[in-house]
């Protein structure tokens, strides 16, 4: 196989677009992927680059070669196999063979968006994607210079611009027509925000972008969009729901950036009765059933991404403002997340289902929905996790995290019964050593 890719690569350096190299990639399935990386990565890194170099250079000389697109979407088929697979491919193959190794590479791709043809958009659009699928994988390689590079860029050169505040603004009527969705757009609104969404929930210190700058420029258009359309669900198209995910997850990370910067909020809700409105709103987009049946737990979709910041929005904006009670007894959530925390194959979102249902439930009614054993279950096979962890993370939340939202279940009577049938008051003595909270929920135990 290697022998016969070695072949095929020279072929494409030279320009050659070989239907026998679009037949290897095309055959490989989850269950051949290791082996073929394995034989072949030396030709498959060579091939990798050659994409990146490729889309950096004037798509005009190739932008019409019909076998040359074919084998951008069947390589693009492969890259997403290698993200998704989890048994045997290690992570540093994964960076080296996704991760462009050429800072120019990036920019010689950014410096043609603005002119560019539909289908070259497209092709970007894939490749910054699968990106921001490997960063949401593996968290740490957003720290390179590379990814640094493109994420100022992103923001400097794209989303703080009127261009992106001229595309949010066409989201505005209720009854969009299919073609305001372009392939510009779609770069420009779903690409640029999920690459950014996905960057600030890791909390770098070393990202030179004020959050706060990216809610006084969008929030009013954001706010009007979502009012608008957490009515109209039913007749979203796949665009408009790619396009309202990605900018909800923007916002949201953007609220919370290198830490719980709640006072951001203010920014996109400044009154009373917009807070309300705003909480409607995403209660309507949260309760829309047909998204719960689509959320992953291999691959971050548009339905995952749209679930996941519209539920820690309202949990956060709900604790910002102490609507738990209101929540609880004036509208249908608590049903809604109950449902989402059973069925939910992905855990970050159970587990702000659960915490949300922790947080705006009573002690009577924790007790009556009998829902504590299932949340303290799955309370303690996170926190474990986390423990067990290097970076003492859980899917990139911190144990002290975890533990302050416990502390404040930790004194309810179902709660403390709980604790005990599973045992785990040995593993929060162990937790005191290095995290003080964990004394404070012993003590409230006991």
């Amino acid at each position: 196989m290697e022998n016969n890719l070695e072949q095929l690569v020279s072929s494409l350096l030279n320009s050659s677009w070989s239907k026998d190299l679009i037949d290897i990639f095309e055959k490989q399935t989850s269950q051949t992927i290791l082996s073929f990386v394995s034989v072949s990565l030396k030709s498959l890194i060579t091939i990798e680059h050659w994409a990146w170099e490729m889309l950096s250079k004037d798509s005009r000389q190739w932008i019409n070669l019909e076998n040359c697109i074919k084998f951008f979407h069947v390589l693009h088929s492969f890259n997403m196999k290698l993200i998704l697979n989890n048994n045997g491919i290690e992570s540093d193959t994964k960076i080296l063979l996704l991760i462009p190794s050429n800072i120019d590479w990036i920019d010689g791709i950014l410096e043609q968006i603005k002119s560019s043809h539909d289908t070259y958009l497209i092709l970007v659009s894939l490749w910054f994607d699968t990106l921001s699928y490997l960063i949401h994988q593996l968290s740490d390689i957003v720290y390179t210079p590379t990814m640094l590079h493109l994420n100022n860029r992103l923001n400097h050169d794209f989303i703080m611009t009127d261009q992106y505040k001229f595309y949010l603004k066409q989201l505005y009527e209720s009854n969009l027509t299919q073609s305001i969705f372009t392939a510009k757009q779609h770069f420009y609104l779903k690409t640029c925000s999920f690459s950014l969404n996905i960057y600030l929930w890791l909390e770098s210190k070393k990202f030179p972008l004020i959050s706060e700058e990216i809610i006084k420029f969008l929030s009013e258009d954001y706010l009007k969009m979502i009012l608008i359309h957490s009515y109209t669900m039913d007749s979203w198209s796949n665009e408009l729901l790619s396009c309202i995910a990605h900018i909800i997850g923007l916002i949201c990370s953007s609220c919370w950036w290198s830490g719980q910067k709640s006072e951001q909020l203010e920014l996109i809700v400044p009154s009373n009765d917009l807070t309300y409105e705003h909480i409607f709103a995403l209660i309507r987009l949260v309760s829309y059933q047909p998204f719960h049946q689509y959320i992953s737990a291999e691959l971050y979709n548009d339905e995952t991404v749209l679930m996941d910041a519209c539920l820690i929005f309202l949990f956060r904006t709900v604790r910002k403002y102490d609507l738990g009670c209101f929540i609880s007894s004036q509208t249908n959530l608590p049903t809604t997340l109950w449902s989402i925390a059973q069925i939910s194959p992905y855990d970050p979102i159970r587990m702000y289902a659960y915490g949300f249902l922790a947080e705006i439930l009573s002690d009577k009614q924790l007790k009556e929905w009998k829902i504590s054993d299932n949340m303290c279950e799955f309370y303690f096979h996170v926190l474990e996790q986390a423990w067990n962890h290097p970076t003492k993370k859980w899917k990139k939340i911190t144990i002290p995290y975890l533990l302050k939202g416990f502390l404040s279940l930790s004194s309810n009577d179902i709660i403390q019964t709980a604790t005990a049938n599973f045992n785990k008051i040995p593993l929060f003595i162990e937790l005191c050593d290095h995290y003080p909270v964990a004394f404070d929920i012993i003590w409230a135990l006991s």
